[in-house]
């Protein structure tokens, strides 16, 4: 694998748009939203890990995931390129049954000396090298045959993941453009405790974990490949953010739409793909149900990282 840089389109590369961000931080809004451009193939969320009981699984169309058309027509057409697949097993995440290689794909991304041992060990292990590899040629296929399925020409990977992204650049393979998406560390926190039950310690401890994580994969990609946005800048102003996104990974800003719920998708992700209104709310709940001393505990932890990002 080639572990310089995305180049220029004469590589005949598919230019792949990342969103990366935490968890509650509006991911799949955008996914939606983007989705809308007629130019941007995507399934939302790549990695396929948290879908639960396919039995019951719904698409963002409406339909059980095994009675959708459009996933039959990913399952043949994989089956069709030689591939293994099936919607129990995407093949797309960076995992692996040995606890050293999946230490090495999966630990988050940290910079300096340890994405060099990390480097290093993927040197040394063949095996685990040939995982990682093939893994990425998984994801290659799927977002190939996708862009075909859904006749674009960009795809967009809303997993969130930094260190897939990480894997996925280094590996040389797309142009790749990121979204990096941040959210008031309050409002995140506050769905974070509600959606895992946990307290405002360990909501505040992960949102900070991960938002550095955020800036060291940013790190690695130039300025003319990340675009910041905050999550309440798009519920305020979608036109002009949209807008913004569309030149900024090269696509036709006048071809997009707000009317997501109106265009037919196919979207992995949270439990918002399945809402049926179309109507973009600003959630700041957190103002109401937030107490004095989870704000405390917030600030006291997390503040600083709040206040890098542009919040108050």
């Amino acid at each position: 694998m080639n572990s310089g840089s995305n180049g220029g389109a004469a590589t005949g590369k598919r230019n792949l748009i990342y969103i990366m961000s935490p968890s509650y931080a509006g991911s799949t809004l955008l996914t939606f939203l983007l989705a809308t451009h007629p130019k941007i193939a995507t399934i939302g969320e790549l990695k396929a890990t948290s879908m639960g009981d396919l039995d019951v699984y719904n698409c963002s169309c409406g339909k059980l995931i095994k009675a959708c058309g459009f996933w039959g027509d990913v399952q043949r057409g994989m089956a069709e390129r030689g591939r293994s697949f099936s919607l129990e097993q995407f093949g797309t995440s960076f995992e692996s049954d040995s606890g050293l290689c999946n230490k090495l794909m999966r630990a988050a991304v940290r910079g300096g000396l340890f994405e060099t041992a990390r480097d290093i060990g993927f040197g040394l292990m063949g095996g685990c090298r040939k995982e990682r590899d093939e893994i990425l040629m998984q994801n290659r296929e799927i977002i190939d045959l996708v862009i075909d399925l859904q006749e674009g020409d960009t795809f967009l990977d809303g997993s969130k993941d930094p260190v897939r992204l990480k894997l996925m650049h280094q590996s040389g393979l797309w142009n790749i453009k990121v979204i990096n998406l941040v959210r008031d560390g309050r409002g995140a926190t506050n769905s974070i405790m509600k959606h895992y039950g946990v307290d405002m310690e360990e909501a505040v401890n992960s949102w900070v974990f991960t938002s550095k994580e955020m800036q060291q994969t940013a790190a690695l990609f130039r300025e003319d490949e990340i675009f910041n946005m905050k999550y309440e800048d798009l519920c305020r102003d979608p036109d002009r953010l949209l807008s913004e996104i569309y030149r900024f990974v090269g696509v036709d800003p006048m071809l997009g739409s707000e009317d997501f719920r109106g265009t037919k998708q196919h979207i992995l992700g949270n439990a918002m793909r399945l809402n049926s209104t179309g109507e973009i709310r600003l959630d700041e709940k957190w103002k109401e149900k937030l107490t004095e001393a989870e704000l405390e505990i917030f600030g006291r932890i997390g503040g600083e990282m709040n206040r890098f990002l542009g919040y108050q």
